[in-house]
C-alpha cells in the first residue's frame, strides 16, 4: 500500500554524536502537514553508512532515511517547491519526496 502526505512545514535539527540511526545519524528533518500535524521525519545518515529501514508507525508517522549528501537537495525541495509530498510504500519499504507537476523549461538554468 502507498501512503502519501502533503508536507506544509518542516524543521531541521542537526545533531552531534547521536547514538540512534545505527550510530551514524547526523540530523532530522521533521515534517508537518495541515494544522501542524506531525507526519514523521527524514533521518539524515552520514555518507558511506548503511541506511536503516524506513518505517511507518502504528500512529501513521513515517521515518524515512537519506544520506547526508542528499540533505541540500531535500532542503531546496522543501523550501522552493509546492506542493511537496512524502510517500511510503508499506510493502517494499521505500520512501520518497515528490513535487507537484511543473512546466518544463520555465527559464531556469540547467544544473
Amino acid at each position: 500500500m502507498l501512503i502519501s502526505y502533503k508536507v506544509e512545514r518542516f524543521s531541521l535539527q542537526i545533531v552531534s554524536n547521536y547514538a540512534g540511526g545505527g550510530g551514524y545519524q547526523m540530523g532530522f528533518v521533521y515534517l508537518y502537514g495541515e494544522n501542524q500535524e506531525y507526519l514523521g521525519y527524514l533521518g539524515i545518515i552520514k555518507d558511506g553508512n548503511t541506511l536503516p529501514q524506513n518505517t511507518k508507525h502504528n500512529n501513521g508517522n513515517l521515518n524515512i532515511y537519506f544520506h547526508e549528501a542528499e540533505l541540500q537537495s531535500i532542503l531546496e525541495t522543501l523550501r522552493h517547491e509546492s506542493p511537496v509530498t512524502i510517500k511510503f510504500n508499506t510493502n517494499s519499504k521505500w520512501g520518497a519526496i515528490e513535487t507537484g507537476k511543473e512546466s518544463a523549461g520555465n527559464g531556469e538554468l540547467a544544473a
